[in-house]
């Protein structure tokens, strides 16, 4: 049974009023007056309130407590109002009132509305335990999602990790990278380095259009894409990113591309050629210390796929000499803001890379530079390749078994 507290001035009928609520069984705390209830609900919270508006402000000011208290604010309202001054009912409007009745009032109505009141909240309370019970369930399930969805995204990270080629270490070459994913796990960006043959080293940059998840499937298709073209074709840069654009044009989602740089470096002489597609520029630092932005048309990949493509594809070649490098990176770099919304930019690079010296990480200082750490709201890649000023040795690696015996003059399909 509930415990009811009963507020009422007139004696006589706070008396009856409590006998009436009794008989059905429960327990009525009944006072005179708000200071007396104020002292009631500080002992035990009632189930329901029965309460006399012409006790005046002290009432009022009493129930607008109630109100705003958090154990009290849910207590139904049974109110008992004189008729010939209703508006007075209007001062306790924000209580939970769930009956309004005129004096004189019978005892065994009033009881009667009480029960009906006590089954009505009950109801209420019954379905809020639901409702509660429902979305504990539903928040633990979205937690054991969430929690299988961060192992699968870390299991992810770690085999994208692995499957990323370490920069190697030629003899008389230094090539420093630096990744930095801007979700934390994978990203848009991708690099590679692989042997075309015992000389030449094969150097990618590229950046996909986009974020997430669909972003690193498309970086790790176009990888493997590029690697293999550039295999099948010997290092022939235009006509080996002509596959790949032809092959993503066909797989990758309609809008999306491939921004990419692919350089070949001939470890023995220095000789390097690259073509760029869509990414920026690199900056080649020579022997005396001066730069030279290199800027090359060409189209991002798998835009489009046509027999001409490869002729908007411009191919570069140049000579690494001793004491000097070859910065590469992706726009997630340049586009770092610092505290007055400038961006990074080139000008950025240039500053680092005209106080470097020969044995710096020249890819981590452009980084720290930036702090890209905290501003970079995009994918992060940085390549530097240095020559030092001794001679190149010959990498000692087994000759590849592919390239020789392929026509290099028309693109294969991996369809």
């Amino acid at each position: 049974m509930a415990y009811i507290l009963l507020i009422e001035g007139e004696e006589e009928l706070r008396g009856r009023l409590a006998e009436a609520l009794q008989k059905g069984g429960h327990t009525v705390e009944a006072v005179a007056d708000a200071e007396g209830a104020g002292k009631a609900c500080k002992t035990k919270v009632p189930a329901l309130l029965v309460a006399d508006e012409r006790l005046g402000e002290g009432q009022v000011n009493f129930l607008s407590r109630m109100m705003h208290d958090r154990r009290l604010s849910r207590i139904p309202v049974i109110l008992l109002v004189d008729p010939t001054d209703l508006g007075a009912a209007t001062a306790v409007y924000e209580c939970d009132v769930f009956a309004i009745l005129k004096k004189p009032v019978e005892p065994e109505h009033v009881a009667l509305q009480a029960e009906t009141v006590l089954r009505q909240t009950s109801r209420q309370k019954q379905s809020r335990k639901r409702e509660r019970n429902e979305l504990r369930s539903q928040i633990l399930r979205l937690e054991r999602e969430v929690r299988s969805t961060t192992t699968d995204l870390a299991d992810a990270a770690q085999n994208f990790v692995t499957m990323l080629a370490s920069p190697p270490s030629p003899k008389g070459l230094h090539i420093h990278l630096h990744y930095s994913p801007s979700g934390g796990f994978i990203g848009g960006d991708f690099y590679d380095f692989f042997w075309l043959d015992q000389r030449r080293l094969c150097v990618v940059v590229g950046d996909v259009s986009g974020h997430g998840i669909q972003a690193a499937v498309i970086q790790s298709m176009a990888r493997k894409v590029i690697s293999i073209a550039m295999r099948i074709y010997g290092g022939n840069l235009r006509i080996a990113l002509r596959f790949a654009n032809d092959e993503l044009a066909d797989d990758i989602p309609q809008g999306k591309f491939v921004a990419a740089l692919v350089g070949v470096l001939d470890v023995t002489t220095g000789e390097w050629q690259h073509a760029r597609c869509g990414i920026p520029h690199p900056v080649f630092v020579n022997p005396d210390g001066s730069r030279q932005d290199v800027m090359t048309a060409g189209t991002p990949l798998g835009l489009r796929r046509g027999p001409t493509w490869d002729t908007s594809v411009e191919v570069h070649t140049a000579r690494l000499q001793p004491d000097s490098r070859i910065v590469l990176f992706s726009d997630g770099i340049i586009e770092c803001l610092d505290d007055d919304g400038q961006e990074f930019d080139y000008r950025g690079i240039h500053r680092v890379l005209d106080r470097a010296q020969p044995g710096d990480n020249v890819a981590r200082a452009i980084y720290d530079a930036a702090h890209a750490g905290h501003r970079a709201v995009d994918d992060v890649l940085i390549i530097s390749i240095y020559r030092d000023n001794v001679p190149l040795d010959t990498a000692i690696l087994p000759a590849p078994e592919d390239a020789a015996s392929l026509d290099a003059d028309e693109p294969l399909s991996l369809g």
